[in-house]
């Protein structure tokens, strides 16, 4: 496969999938995709440490900050209407939606 054939709004994002996170230098924020509510929290940890250049084990336990538990049920929950939660984790604005999506802009310098 070509790579003249893959198109991005930034010649350094990742495609976005499954067990993957990528860093858009142009929002200066991370994104991670989770498919189904076994992948939640490793799409949060896996874009925090993207966002932050900090690997897995350097950062605190996520359930220090959220219930796990809690936020992968209510963002996996069948809703009429979407929905996001948004907390601080790391010193980073983790926005998760019901769409599968996971934001992380980090901390002003």
């Amino acid at each position: 496969m070509s790579n003249d054939t893959a198109h991005s709004d930034s010649p350094s994002a990742r495609s976005l999938g499954t067990d993957s996170s990528a860093y858009d230098p142009i929002g200066d924020s991370s994104h991670s995709q989770f498919d189904d509510g076994s992948e939640v929290i490793l799409a949060i940890v896996d874009a925090v440490a993207a966002a932050t250049d900090r690997d897995l084990t350097a950062m605190s336990p996520l359930y220090d900050t959220v219930d796990p538990e809690s936020l992968t049920d209510l963002v996996t929950s069948a809703r009429d209407r979407p929905i996001e939660v948004s907390f601080t984790y790391e010193g980073c604005r983790v926005t998760v939606s019901s769409d599968g999506g996971v934001v992380v802009d980090p901390a002003e310098n």
